[in-house]
């Protein structure tokens, strides 16, 4: 395919790009996306109601023979496989078989067959943090080999939302990849834009949610609390980040209203008080800091599974600012 500059100098291609949290935050440094996938239908529709414009390839990327030409690679492969949360579910059992028979967790070999054919002059994958220690990270280390074998100088850093504006408390393993050829360009990744002196501070749910209007579609997870939800707090208060936004509806976290969770023995935790409830899907979607006027179809469920999955843009943003920056270093 040929490369389409467009009107922006910079060009990206995003491989599982869900709803495109990521790619929002690019767009936002001054990047234009040429092209996207995933197979997730809902996760299509709400990226497609946010970049209209984007050429968009719903469906398995094992299905794509040729990719667009760009200046970045973005991939944001699934990564349920090395959460937290598949850690505890794998507790008892045979966790390396369940890391090494999953499939998903292998996508990152398409990322790189895309890659070989694109040769951009960057790549940026992001990851959950248990890709650090998921087979004493084997895994991670898979993915740095091959980027290194072709032709890439790779680094990594695990970042906090927290620390670039985002009101939750969600951390990321993100690696970036600068072509070997490319001498006169080092990465260095960005510093917290909030939280430190003479910076602004930490947001808040306060900040994001405190005014925020429902609208007609908006919703929460209505059924019981099962037992595993209560092994840990869930509730944080109007000032404080949120917990981490997950893609799973009954583990989502609690709304900040009433009263604290109450610790009553070892992972044993009571809710207090008649004002306890999920955050909505649409609550989520603030606190990810995903435009609002996103529009994931489907029914709750998948509403709440394309937020979760989402990567917040500000990591988009920060992550790409001194890229386009420095970009006359690379433009050769």
């Amino acid at each position: 395919m040929k490369k389409t500059t467009g009107n922006s100098c910079v060009t990206a291609v995003s491989l599982f790009s869900g709803c495109g949290g990521f790619d929002w935050g690019a767009r936002e440094a001054g990047v234009e996306i040429l092209w996207a996938n995933d197979i997730d239908p809902h996760a299509a529709a709400a990226y497609r109601s946010v970049f209209p414009e984007v050429p968009f390839h719903e469906g398995d990327i094992k299905d794509v023979a040729e990719f667009p030409e760009a200046d970045i690679l973005i991939g944001c492969y699934p990564c349920t496989g090395f959460s937290e949360a598949a850690k505890r579910r794998a507790a008892g059992m045979n966790a390396r078989r369940d890391l090494t028979e999953n499939p998903g967790n292998f996508l990152y070999r398409e990322f790189i067959r895309a890659l070989r054919q694109i040769r951009p002059k960057l790549l940026f994958v992001e990851n959950v943090r248990g890709m650090l220690t998921a087979e004493k990270g084997w895994f991670l280390e898979r993915q740095l080999d091959g980027f290194r074998r072709h032709g890439y100088r790779v680094s990594y850093q695990l970042l906090s939302a927290t620390d670039f504006g985002v009101a939750q408390e969600r951390k990321r393993v993100f690696i970036v990849g600068v072509r070997r050829d490319l001498e006169g360009f080092i990465y260095r990744f960005p510093a917290p834009t909030h939280g430190q002196n003479g910076q602004p501070p930490i947001r808040v749910m306060r900040d994001v949610i405190g005014s925020l209007q429902a609208m007609v579609d908006d919703d929460y997870h209505r059924k019981p609390f099962h037992g595993h939800f209560l092994t840990r707090p869930r509730k944080r208060s109007w000032d404080d980040p949120s917990y981490t936004i997950v893609a799973h509806a009954g583990h989502v976290p609690l709304h900040p209203d009433g009263e604290p969770m109450k610790r009553v023995g070892k992972d044993r935790y009571v809710l207090q008080g008649n004002h306890n409830r999920h955050l909505s899907w649409r609550e989520c979607v603030a606190i990810q800091g995903l435009p609002q006027t996103i529009k994931p179809t489907g029914n709750l469920m998948a509403k709440y599974r394309v937020v979760g999955n989402a990567v917040p843009p500000a990591f988009g943003r920060v992550l790409l600012e001194s890229v386009i920056r420095g970009w006359t270093k690379l433009a050769g």
